[in-house]
């Protein structure tokens, strides 16, 4: 009973944890398997996380300069990322605006 319980609690803490991640994290842009995330509490400067196959990238929305010291994603793919984020830029940095006007 005692291992129940904890397991109850275990995923019941785990909803709650996905269930605010939810909330905060935002998918402003899909391209294909690439999702384009802004954080609602996240830091300057603007900037976008891209995820895709289990590799995640972050892209500065001023300069489109690469945040990440390194990435699982190729050098092929990340120039793709960059090249669509600018394609997006000025929608992706209105998105930006608008969850973080409170800040």
């Amino acid at each position: 009973m005692i291992v129940h319980e904890l397991l109850n609690a275990q995923f019941n803490l785990v909803n709650r944890i996905y269930m605010i991640y939810t909330i905060l994290v935002v998918t402003v842009l899909r391209v294909g398997q690439l999702k384009s995330k802004v954080n609602k509490r996240d830091h300057n400067p603007p900037h976008v996380h891209v995820e895709g196959g289990g590799a995640t990238v972050r892209v500065n929305l001023l300069t489109l300069e690469i945040m990440d010291d390194s990435t699982d994603f190729s050098k092929t793919t990340v120039g793709k990322i960059v090249t669509y984020i600018a394609e997006h830029k000025e929608e992706l940095l209105e998105k930006w605006v608008e969850y973080h006007e409170e800040d």
